[in-house]
């Protein structure tokens, strides 16, 4: 039997700013806060290539209707789940 390749679906999340441009992003990782999930997106193009100078950004994931929204958190949960990476940076480079 042939090997098969597995392929990961990759799903371009589309943002709409608020002068009604869109803005495409991938999800590059999640992290737990306040008993709330938050994404990092990745800015990318619409065809899903990484942008060089692209920005990254943390957004509130809530299911709405059976789908996923992604929200801006509030100043305090921006600032709490950047926290939280840091220590979590911080302790993969203790145990490297």
């Amino acid at each position: 039997m042939a090997d098969e390749e597995m392929l990961e679906e990759v799903s371009i999340i589309t943002i709409t700013g608020e002068d009604g441009t869109e803005e495409y992003y991938l999800e590059d990782g999640e992290i737990e806060f306040d008993g709330k999930r938050f994404a990092f997106l990745i800015q990318v193009t619409e065809t899903g290539e990484e942008m060089e100078d692209g920005e990254a950004i943390i957004a509130r994931v809530e299911t709405e209707d059976g789908e996923l929204v992604f929200l801006a958190p509030t100043d305090e949960e921006f600032d709490g789940v950047l926290k939280e990476y840091e220590q979590l940076l911080a302790e993969k480079d203790e145990e490297e």
